[in-house]
This record gives structure tokens, sequence and C-alpha cells, in this order.
């Protein structure tokens, strides 16, 4: 949508289309009322886990058993890609269904706000009928501006609409549709738990988990877009099971303390563990909503969708924050959260629908990502979605393309972009090619991700005719981003 009338437009008639809603011929399920019932959608989204965190993608060190539930009873995806390297660019494209040379927010400052005229799924949803609730990291409007999720879609959002605010786990407060909410107890100054410097008494990933599924319970009887951006394991180390870190400080052994030098931030004398602690602590609130969704008998019309918003962290660029590197979260992708690698944008997708969904399926075939979201959901519910998206529908791979109706289309190409100080950062993947520019200003490179998934072997010179060709769609397939700038802070604005 090229301006706000085209937005109120779109959206005028996605209403007035959903009131005579044709369901698309897969939709079964039956609600209370009776007649086919659209799925209940649930998107739960990790910040910064990488695929080996989990045991599903083979991951050993951490124990995941219900992130692994959902794999065994749905679909696992193997080739599937973030919108961005980077926090706020991807969650745009997650919104906006497009890519990154297209996408509003592409600057990842933490406030740069979505547009009045952008239209994102949560909108689509809301008017094909769903009701739409958000718990967690926003990372697309601070409070006061056009992009807070109450003016993109939701009903109710409830969490950190400011990136930098959601790197905390116990902060002093979190926003209820742009009404400041205390966490009672919580107060800045320590640490790390114990050292008797601040309290830390209401962990916010758990407040929020809270208000999730009362929103399921509340719209039990309707069709419902659960989105629950989790900030776990980003930034922080923090949890609140002790018994958790006693355990992997035990499978680990001797570790050395590490403690965040910037202000506010905190640490812990057992990093590894804690930080193990946390994606076990996230992987049991994963199962308090599938055990809702059982008790509530939503299980078989409710599709549920895990992943992560881009690669796992690295480290902080100094040798004490190497333990994120010991679980090996992207092996053997080259590259970390922050690369164009593969390594910074491949992502975990498992996707659960059961009687839909094929349970233990493994789809290594088609190369997706989160521009596909939007137009996937919208199908779902039967809706039309705005034109010139740069994301498809992957409803015919999700259940099938019998059950679908049509054929699964394949990307001609898949883009990311960040810009930097000297230049643009690029990628693209064209069919087994991938091509990265990882500095910006720098030369192209090419890799063969069939014969070299981890990216070792730049093979540019060698392929004149490939290279020609990735130039030229690199050269039309972006227009230049409006002024991605940060808003001024909220008046008393403090985080920590």
């Amino acid at each position: 949508m090229s301006s706000a009338i085209g937005r109120r437009d779109f959206l005028r008639a996605a209403g007035a289309a959903a009131a005579g809603l044709a369901m698309p011929a897969f939709l079964g399920a039956a609600g209370k009322t009776g007649g086919k019932r659209q799925p209940n959608i649930v998107f739960i989204m990790a910040d910064d886990l990488g695929l080996r965190h989990l045991g599903c993608y083979g991951g050993k060190k951490i124990d995941t058993p219900n992130i692994d539930r959902l794999a065994a009873e749905g679909m696992r995806f193997t080739e599937t890609y973030a919108g961005c390297t980077v926090c706020g660019p991807s969650r745009s494209v997650l919104m906006t269904g497009l890519h990154n040379g297209h996408a509003p927010v592409r600057g990842n400052s933490g406030g740069i706000p979505l547009r009045d005229e952008d239209v994102t799924v949560a909108e689509v949803l809301k008017a094909a009928g769903y009701a739409t609730g958000g718990f967690g990291k926003w990372g697309q409007g601070e409070v006061g501006t056009s992009g807070v999720p109450e003016k993109q879609g939701f009903d109710t959002f409830a969490g950190y609409y400011h990136q930098i605010h959601a790197h905390f786990y116990y902060p002093e407060y979190l926003w209820k549709n742009s009404l400041k909410w205390p966490l009672t107890g919580n107060e800045a100054g320590g640490r790390y738990p114990g050292d008797g410097r601040g309290q830390r008494n209401q962990y916010a990933p758990d407040e929020l988990l809270k208000l999730a599924k009362n929103f399921i319970r509340a719209n039990a009887d309707r069709p419902f877009f659960c989105y629950l951006p989790t900030i776990i394991p980003h930034v922080e180390l923090a949890v609140p099971d002790q018994e958790l870190v006693e355990k992997y400080r035990a499978r680990f052994g001797a570790e050395e303390p590490f403690y965040d030098p910037r202000p506010g931030y905190m640490g812990s004398p057992w990093p590894m563990a804690t930080y193990a602690a946390m994606i076990e602590h996230m992987d049991n609130n994963v199962g308090q909503v599938m055990a809702l969704l059982a008790e509530l008998d939503l299980d078989e019309n409710t599709i549920v969708i895990f992943t992560s918003d881009n690669g796992a962290q690295g480290s902080y660029g100094h040798s004490k924050s190497r333990f994120f590197e010991s679980f090996e979260p992207m092996k053997p992708y080259r590259g970390s959260k922050g690369s164009m690698y593969e390594g910074g944008i491949r992502v975990p997708m498992i996707a659960r629908w059961p009687g839909k969904i094929a349970a233990g399926a493994v789809n290594d075939s088609l190369a997706w990502y989160f521009a596909d979201i939007l137009p996937t959901f919208a199908e779902l519910a039967g809706a039309k979605p705005p034109a010139g998206l740069d994301g498809m529908s992957v409803v015919p791979a999700l259940i099938g393309e019998k059950a679908a109706g049509h054929k699964q289309k394949q990307h001609d190409f898949l883009y990311w972009e960040m810009p930097s100080q000297k230049g643009l950062r690029q990628a693209l993947r064209m069919g087994e090619w991938k091509v990265v520019r990882e500095t910006g200003g720098s030369a192209l490179e090419l890799y063969n991700l069939s014969a070299d998934p981890g990216e070792n072997k730049d093979v540019a010179a060698a392929n004149p005719g490939i290279m020609k060709k990735v130039e030229k769609i690199l050269a039309t397939c972006r227009v230049e981003a409006r002024p991605q700038v940060e808003p001024v802070a909220v008046q008393g604005r403090r985080y920590y």
C-alpha cells in the first residue's frame, strides 16, 4: 500500500469481503454454532534462538521436550529464513509480507515505527473476523507513534514496545495498549539474582504468558490470532527456575562468571547454565500453551507455529561472552545473528495442526521466509491479502497440494538487506545459489548451498553467468528506504 488512503480502502474492502467469507475447502472443523470455522492461529517466536538449541534440530545440550513434541506431531522445516538478520527489520517483514527491500522498518535502533498506511497480518486477520492479541516484544513502534500494535490490527497487546526495553526480564513496567503496566516488586539496580541490589519478583515472560492464556480462554468460541513473541533467550541472563540452573550446572561443570558491562544489564556466575535454563523455561511455557489448547478442545482447529526472529546470538565481542558459541547453535552454518551468512538468517520453523499437517513430517524442499507469513495466514483465514506483497502462501506445503486445492509456488529469489555506515549489506538466495555482501561496499560473494551449505568456498569468479543474473535482480528488487528515524524518547523512559 502506497498511502493511507490505500490502506483504508484495503481494510474497508477486506471487512466487506469478510461479511460473506467463503471458507476454503480444507476447513472442516465446525464451530459451536455449526458450519465451517476458520482455524485459530498461535504464532510463537523466540528471540535469537538457534537451530541446535532445540533437540528436534539436532541439539544435545538443552532439553526442549515440548517444542520437540510440536515437531513430532507436526512439520519441521529445514530451509526457512527470518525476515532479516536482526530483530526490528525481521519483524517488519513478518508483519507486512514485504522483504527487506520494500519493508517499512529497515533500521534496528529499536523504536522506528510502522506507518499508518502499512497493512499488517493482524489487520488482515482482524478484518476476516479474528480476535487478535499479542503478548511479548513488538519492536515496530514506541508508545505515541503510528506503529503501536493497537493501531496496527491488534485488539490487545501487552509487553515491550521498544526493543531496548525488551532486553530486560524484570523491568519495572510493561505496556498494555500504550498504558503503563507496573510490575510490582521489580526494582532496578541488581547485577544478578541474589546479589542484594534490586528486587526481581515478576518475570515478564511469565506475566505475559498468563495474559496470552487468558486471551485464548476468552476467545475459545471464535477464531483468534495469538501472537507470542517472547524475549527468551535474548541479552540478559535471567530465569526464575533455580532448580533448572542447578541442573545445567551439574551438566556443564565449572564456568567462568559473565557480567555484561552495559548500564542496567546483568550477568550470571553460571552463564551457560542460566542460558540453557532460560531456553528450557521457554519450552515449558510452550508446553503450557499446548496444554491449554487441549484442555479447551481446540487442538484440531488450531495451527501452532514456532520459530525464531533471526539466527542465534554469537558473542558480544569479548572473550567472556564466548559461552554463547559453546552450544554451536547454528552448526553447520557460517555466522550468527547480525551476519548475512546462513547462520544469521536461518531459523527453526515448526507447524502443528492435527488432522491437517502430517505428524513427523520434515520439509527440506521449500525455501521460504517471514514475508510468506501474511499471505499464508490470509489463505488459512479465507481472506484476501493486500496486493504487491513479496511473500507467497505456503498452505500447500503445510497441508498438501490436494487439500489446499492448488500447487505450492516456489520463490524466484529470497532477498535480505541491512544498512551500515560503509554501505548496504545484502544477501540473495536463488535456488541453490546464495550471494552475500557481508560488509557494505564489499564485493559480492557466491556460494552453492547444495554443495557448500557452510558457505566456505566463494565461487563468484567461476560463475560469471550466475553473477550477472543475481546482479540484475539486486538492481531491481529494492526501493530506497524512507528515513529510518528513532522517535524522541518517551518522557521519563527507563527500561531496566
